[in-house]
């Protein structure tokens, strides 16, 4: 059972030492007389119950509702926007081939 002081786990996680001091309730901790101390699989665990977002794995399914398109249905139905369509758009743009780019409008009058 690997054991960890305040320190290691402020340089595990990134965080300042104070804010480990003000967290130990919701990592979990360990007190022997003033001395206060991690076990790593604690931390480690913490750290996993921080995670947000899409795994690897769960990343083409991750969807949002935001609009991707009108679909001919006169602007009434909306698509569910996927990892994929947001990647395709990012390497249109970066090819230059934005959608709103290649719309004509028509001329200002003075």
């Amino acid at each position: 059972m690997a054991r960890m002081a305040p320190q290691e786990v402020a340089d595990e996680l990134g965080m300042s030492l104070s804010w480990v001091y003000e967290n130990k309730h919701r990592i979990g901790y360990l007190q022997f007389g003033t001395a206060v101390r991690f076990e790593r699989t604690d931390v480690e665990e913490y750290a996993g119950r921080c995670k947000r977002g899409p795994s690897n794995g769960e990343r083409k399914t991750w969807e949002s509702l935001c609009d991707t398109e009108k679909r001919g249905t006169a602007g009434l139905s909306r698509k569910r926007t996927t990892v994929s369509d947001i990647n395709e758009r990012l390497t249109d743009l970066g090819k230059g081939k934005s959608k709103r780019a290649s719309t004509s409008r028509p001329a200002r009058l003075n």
